[in-house]
């Protein structure tokens, strides 16, 4: 992923489903989540600004499955925008996952 190994490790392979399944009721509505509240609502063991090795896990679930990434949907408190790591044009994405789960 992004040139490098992706490590999973039991921690983010507990957290995966739960993240998933939690964004892609985001995506159901349409909308867009804060790091921080992924991290609140979910109880995750993560920093708010330490989800990336996370949301770079569930990019490499959504693109085995064929999906668009749901890490598109998880966005900055500040700025409203993803990540910088985000590979991709994250507004197209964005348009991507909410056609696949509306």
């Amino acid at each position: 992923m992004k040139g490098r190994t992706l490590t999973v490790t039991q921690t983010a392979f507990d957290c995966l489903p739960r993240t998933r399944d939690f964004l892609i009721e985001v995506a159901r509505k349409g909308s867009t989540v804060t790091y921080g509240e992924v991290k609140r609502e979910l109880d995750l063991p993560y920093a708010p600004n330490g989800m990336g090795r996370l949301l770079d896990l569930l990019s490499e679930d959504c693109a085995r499955r064929g999906e668009p990434s749901l890490a598109a949907i998880v966005v900055n408190r500040s700025t409203g925008e993803v990540g910088h790591d985000f590979a991709g044009d994250a507004f197209a994405e964005r348009k991507l996952v909410y056609k696949r789960w509306r």
